[in-house]
């Protein structure tokens, strides 16, 4: 949206800038045109012969009577000039007209173009704030399952790439993959999983103490998950390990009640445990 909006945009000034440029740079140049056509004329009329002669001249006569001096002014005045300087007279008389018409014209395209300036900041002020609201608005369902699907690889990379350090033996560095992958996935739908494996990294280790821990509240904190009998199962065995036999008997016998769902295979090994510590009915 924003890139047809910056293409409009750029069309309309580009024809704002043809339109500013082609009329009145037009007009402009017919005027200085005009006015230098308008000045060498009138140089032309006042440098001819004919302009010269035809300057008013004044002419005395002097006339004697036999009945005295009488003297007699008589004033003449030449009449206008030759037809060529008539002609002259004309082009400058159009040269004008034609001067003051384009002045006009230059006149209403400035004002024209005026306008146009001020749409064109009218219209630079709305495009910000439409982008300013594009900026700001929430991303549309389709974003935000694209994002979603995004942030989803890349929690279960972090999951898949912490259980592969696990399946190889590595604990201390699976229980460290774990331990990030929680951080920075705390929303993720396996994070129940990667406790649980979390807790494992300890177990193996024979750490039993912080595996109790953990087993224990990946069974209330993520009671929903798949693994959460998983859990009550280990929170089991570490108790045992941690002699501890009525804490694990506690734990063998509430499975089946507590994950009445749970695989057959999980509730058939916490019924084994309780027989082995002969935990009471």
């Amino acid at each position: 949206m924003r890139s047809y909006m910056m293409i409009g945009m750029g069309c309309l000034l580009l024809a704002l800038g043809a339109f500013a440029q082609t009329p009145v740079e037009a007009l402009n140049d017919k005027v200085d045109r005009l006015d230098r056509e308008l000045t060498l004329l009138q140089r032309k009329l006042y440098q001819t012969p004919e302009a010269i002669e035809a300057r008013p001249k004044k002419r005395t006569s002097r006339s004697f009577s036999l009945f005295g001096d009488n003297q007699v002014d008589e004033e003449s005045t030449e009449g206008s000039s030759a037809g060529s300087l008539d002609e002259l007279f004309e082009q400058l008389e159009t040269q004008g007209r034609l001067i003051q018409d384009l002045t006009a014209k230059l006149e209403e395209q400035a004002y024209r173009l005026e306008q146009l300036s001020s749409l064109v900041d009218v219209l630079n002020k709305d495009v910000d704030l439409r982008f300013q609201q594009l900026k700001n608005k929430p991303s549309s369902s389709g974003n935000t399952s694209s994002e979603t699907k995004a942030k989803t690889d890349d929690d279960k990379a972090a999951y898949d790439a912490a259980y592969a350090l696990l399946k190889k033996g590595e604990y201390a560095e699976a229980e460290q993959a774990f331990i990030n992958f929680m951080k920075m996935y705390p929303k993720s739908q396996l994070v129940g999983n990667a406790n649980y494996w979390l807790g494992e990294t300890y177990y193996v280790r024979g750490l039993y103490e912080q595996a109790v821990g953990i087993f224990a509240d990946g069974f209330t904190t993520y009671k929903q998950n798949t693994k959460a009998p998983d859990n009550l199962l280990k929170l089991g065995l570490t108790m045992k390990q941690l002699k501890k036999t009525e804490e694990a008997c506690t734990a063998f016998k509430t499975l089946p009640s507590e994950f009445p769902k749970a695989p057959d295979t999980l509730k058939k090994r916490a019924e084994e445990e309780a027989k082995k510590l002969a935990c009471p009915a």
